[in-house]
């Protein structure tokens, strides 16, 4: 599939990304991809997974300071086939 893009005048030539109705050049310029907008999402993204893996190195550490050994095989689960 063609890119879509008919900004500027004329029409783009080159071929679509996979999934998409633009070429890479144009994606970037109709998604805004690389702005400030995308950066300040991806760190709130990056600093929510940051909190994530925060909360569960303290739960574990607490599990270690109680004695938890994770090696040890306590949980036996079995799984019913539908």
């Amino acid at each position: 599939m063609k890119c879509q893009w008919i900004g500027e005048g004329e029409g783009c030539t080159h071929t679509a990304l996979a999934g998409s109705s633009y070429c890479q050049e144009h994606y970037s310029k109709v998604y805004q991809t690389g702005t400030a907008v995308r950066r300040k999402k991806d760190a709130r993204r990056a600093a929510a997974v940051w909190d994530i893996e925060s909360a569960m190195n303290e739960a574990v550490q607490e599990l270690i300071d109680e004695g938890y050994d994770f090696a040890d095989e306590r949980w036996e689960a079995e799984v019913e086939e539908a």
